[in-house]
């Protein structure tokens, strides 16, 4: 191999290594994030009234997707969960972000889901929870989210 292509096979190669290396481990979906504050998910779940109508970030893990589209994902630290919906419909999130790190922004609100839109979601889910052991009107924190960020690394 002559040291003209030499050099230009070393060059091709940092250029790939620097490349793959500055692809960033995340994906976000929807609108840039504001400065709004990164609070606890458990401090929203027992205090909804306090940050309802705020915008506000919330960090956890993805425990749920949507199967169908993507159109929403429940959210968890471990202990509480949240379902996710986002602005509008105006962006859908991976099927298989799963067992993801994610940062949310949006507004949380307290609402009941009518028997019906709750084992409708429940059909789209990986869950293997019958939807028709739903029962009745069912009380549930949401968060209406207008950004996504899902941390590729697990």
């Amino acid at each position: 191999m002559s040291r003209r292509a030499y050099t230009l096979t070393i060059i091709i190669a940092l250029l790939i290594a620097v490349s793959v290396f500055a692809q960033s481990s995340s994906q976000h979906f929807g609108k840039a994030f504001t400065n709004a504050s990164l609070v606890e998910l458990a401090e929203v779940m027992s205090q909804v009234e306090r940050y309802a109508g705020k915008p506000i970030k919330i960090e956890g893990k993805i425990e749920d997707v949507c199967q169908n589209k993507g159109c929403w994902l429940i959210v968890t630290d471990g202990e509480r969960q949240m379902r996710v919906t986002f602005k509008d419909y105006g962006f859908f999130v991976p099927k298989d972000s799963a067992g993801k790190k994610v940062i949310l922004e949006g507004l949380v609100e307290k609402k009941t889901l009518s028997q019906e839109q709750a084992r409708h979601y429940m059909e789209e889910s990986k869950s293997k929870i019958a939807p028709s052991t739903i029962k009745g009107p069912q009380e549930v924190i949401t968060m209406v989210a207008t950004g996504v960020e899902i941390n590729n690394d697990k």
